[in-house]
């Protein structure tokens, strides 16, 4: 049972108050009981020790008792003394208990036992009447713990009424708390008030007033990235055809150098704008398309081939090496968008002249796909920010919008793919680690050659564990 749980404070507050009671009502009985013994049996003492006063004779005929009737069962034994204080008869010798002087009741101590006793003084005889204090203690505690006995058998009974009783309720509030569990910012929907206990439904109430807000916020800000985003592509396009023609018409160096900077600057708009929509599609509310099977060497080809033109314009030697094929159950568009991301990441970071290497392997029984480039990496410290939205590194020299990696982990964590970038352990850069946990292994082609923006074929080299620093 947890430590916040309901019935288990319920029980924390619940079965001490039983044993409370239970200490309450035993010490209340004891008193009040103990009370109304002592009376009765000082009343029964006086009108045994009355009985043998005003008996004729001088010696009575008394029934003798044991220690057992007198210490266990409680009877009480008289005394009788005649005028010149000589002891005549008595019910049990074996006590010791001397003649009182005075008359009354007296409680005496004999060796380790105490007894009460009643002094009945005449002008013939004195009679004493004795009863032991132990059984009247015993018969006390008897009826407290009697009293006490019901109360405690209250809690083991409470315990499993609380646990057994409160199931029906806890079972509601698990409804309810399922129902949250399965709430994302694409689909929030109002929680299920009718399960929720009287006590509980003003807060499903207030939570669910809270998510239709979220809700609205949520679709408002779609919407403006949507609009936005396809209100820009249009005034980015016809901008680009224009400096196309103006490019044209402008000989002059100087002019043409600044022509490429503005160029520089709508390509890195055309790709923000593309890359706001293709987020706002992946948090569109409506269903995604349904997974399908795909090949990864395969998809792995096609996307390189895209960049191909990338690599070379910065000189950048793109490598693929595959020691298995494999087929995975996911979303084309958005596997393909991860895939893209990344690839497009580790190319705009890694220097010139330098060298982007993609594999495909089974990494500890896992199918894995790497991207590993020889870059600037990212520091240590940084490295759990990556996949926020617009974080970027400071001083990187690389322009870019920091929504690559955030869409790309929002893509990986929507098709239940592990993905994670790490600094290589030679320093020299990183590596884009995606693992595959449900992919099926197919059998490896016959042949796979690395594939470079050269002419040359070589084989891939076998790379450490890392990636790259945010789009």
């Amino acid at each position: 049972m947890r430590k916040d749980s309901l019935r288990k404070q319920l029980m924390t507050w619940l079965l001490p108050l039983y044993v409370v009671a239970a200490i309450v009502a035993a010490t209340v009985t004891y008193y009040v009981y103990g009370n109304m013994v002592s009376v009765f049996m000082d009343n029964q003492l006086r009108l045994f020790a009355d009985s043998h006063a005003g008996a004729s004779g001088s010696a009575p005929t008394l029934r003798p008792l044991t220690r057992h009737n007198v210490v266990e069962k409680g009877d009480m034994f008289v005394q009788v003394w005649d005028r010149r204080h000589r002891l005549v008869a008595t019910s049990w010798p074996e006590l010791d208990l001397q003649r009182q002087p005075a008359q009354g009741f007296h409680d005496v101590t004999i060796g380790d036992s105490r007894w009460r006793v009643y002094t009945l003084q005449s002008p013939d005889r004195t009679v004493q009447s004795a009863q032991s204090l132990r059984f009247r203690r015993h018969l006390v505690k008897s009826q407290a713990f009697q009293v006490a006995l019901p109360v405690l058998l209250m809690i083991p009974i409470s315990a499993c009424f609380l646990w057994f009783g409160m199931r029906p309720a806890v079972r509601r509030l698990e409804l309810i708390s399922r129902a949250a569990a399965q709430q994302d910012e694409h689909r929030l929907t109002e929680l299920p008030a009718e399960h929720a206990p009287c006590e509980i439904r003003p807060l499903v109430l207030a939570v669910n007033t809270l998510l239709a807000r979220l809700r609205n916020a949520f679709s408002a800000q779609r919407r403006f990235v949507q609009d936005a985003a396809h209100e820009l592509r249009t005034p980015i396009t016809a901008m680009s055809l224009q400096l196309e023609n103006l490019k044209s018409r402008m000989p002059d160096s100087a002019s043409t150098e600044q022509l490429k900077q503005l160029e520089a600057g709508l390509a890195r708009t055309k790709r923000l704008v593309e890359q706001l929509l293709r987020l706002a599609r992946q948090e569109s509310p409506r269903p995604a398309d349904p997974p399908i099977a795909i090949q990864l060497d395969g998809l792995l080809k096609s996307t390189i081939a895209d960049f191909m033109v990338l690599a070379d314009k910065r000189n950048i030697d793109l490598g693929y090496a595959a020691d298995i094929d494999a087929t995975v159950h996911a979303n084309e568009d958005e596997l393909r968008s991860l895939i893209h991301n990344l690839l497009d990441n580790a190319l705009r970071y890694t220097p010139p002249g330098g060298i982007v290497d993609v594999t495909l392997h089974r990494d500890t029984g896992v199918v894995t796909i790497e991207i590993a480039d020889n870059g600037t990496g990212i520091p240590t410290e940084l490295l759990p920010r990556v996949f926020d939205r617009f974080f970027r590194i400071e001083g990187a020299e690389t322009e870019g919008s920091g929504l690559g990696l955030a869409i790309a982990k929002n893509a990986a964590d929507r098709n239940r793919i592990g993905l994670e970038l790490i600094n290589r352990v030679d320093g020299s850069g990183l590596i884009a680690r995606m693992r595959f946990e449900t992919a099926t292994i197919t059998p490896p082609p016959v042949a796979k050659p690395l594939v470079t923006d050269s002419e040359e074929t070589t084989s891939a080299p076998e790379l450490a564990a890392e990636t790259q620093p945010p789009a």
